[in-house]
């Protein structure tokens, strides 16, 4: 018996279409098709105190309760509270149960060993995590929580679901002047966002003899931009006729932006 398994990544779009598996024989073919239930994830109103009654002290925390990722790559979680407890341990869990990420591996779920780390300092209220090598059904919810000694910490406001993306954002260029004369440098920037801080993207492009310059910008909560803005000399005649960048991502995956040659061609005159 042959059998496929299929993992994707399904978007709103996709809700009432039909998944079909269809399987080739020498003398003909069989399908089977469902069709796809697909929901928005909107934020609980109200969630139940699963910590009732039993001695857990609350504080908040400030998380995004929807968060992009890039399969394959890695995620940085952004997460702060505000307190003056000296925390020992802060620990992410499921929202339907399993750790994952503990100081103590022995606790963590098969599926998340070696692949969590607890960036922030505790000390000075920072709990975001890192999840390493995404996986297509790593969408969370995660929760945040914390101990000190025996005394048991829970946060509002601490759980985030995670949107994944099969494919990184196409970077963007700067526009290229419409005339440059033949010997002298110009200079462009491309930039990308994305949300693996730790592991940022890595540009290259099509020209040789460049200066270049990274840098890293805060945009909003827990999303980052890189930029390489280069400088380089225009040759003339049979000089380059089109300018391509390259962001690669953490983990190999890739996407490039290009100048059309028929603008590019003009630098060259």
């Amino acid at each position: 018996m042959t059998v496929s398994n299929l993992t994707f990544i399904g978007s709103l779009t996709d809700d009432g279409k039909p998944l079909t598996c269809t399987a080739r024989f020498l003398t003909g073919e069989t399908s089977k098709s469902a069709t796809l239930h697909i929901k928005k994830y909107d934020k609980p109103v109200e969630e139940r105190d699963l910590h009732e009654n039993d001695g857990t002290r609350v504080l908040a925390a400030d998380v995004p309760f929807r968060y992009n990722a890039l399969t394959r790559s890695c995620v940085v979680i952004p997460c702060s509270f505000q307190g003056d407890e000296l925390l020992t341990r802060g620990i992410w869990s499921k929202k339907t149960g399993g750790v994952v990420f503990h100081n103590g591996r022995s606790h963590v779920l098969d599926h998340f060993k070696d692949r969590t780390r607890l960036l922030g300092n505790l000390n000075e209220g920072n709990c975001s995590l890192e999840i390493d090598d995404i996986k297509p059904f790593d969408n969370g919810p995660f929760c945040f929580h914390a101990e000190k000694e025996n005394e048991k910490y829970r946060f509002n406001n601490s759980c985030v679901f995670i949107v994944m993306k099969a494919s990184p954002e196409k970077p963007v260029m700067t526009p290229v002047p419409a005339e440059v004369d033949a010997g002298s440098t110009i200079s462009v920037s491309c930039s990308v966002s994305h949300t693996c801080p730790s592991h940022p993207p890595v540009f290259a492009w099509s020209v040789s003899n460049l200066t270049s310059e990274d840098t890293h910008t805060l945009t909003t909560q827990g999303v980052w931009k890189v930029t390489s803005t280069i400088t380089f000399l225009v040759e003339g005649g049979d000089g380059v006729k089109s300018l391509t960048c390259t962001a690669t991502f953490w983990r190999g995956k890739q996407q490039a932006s290009t100048v059309k040659r028929s603008l590019w061609d003009r630098l060259s005159r």
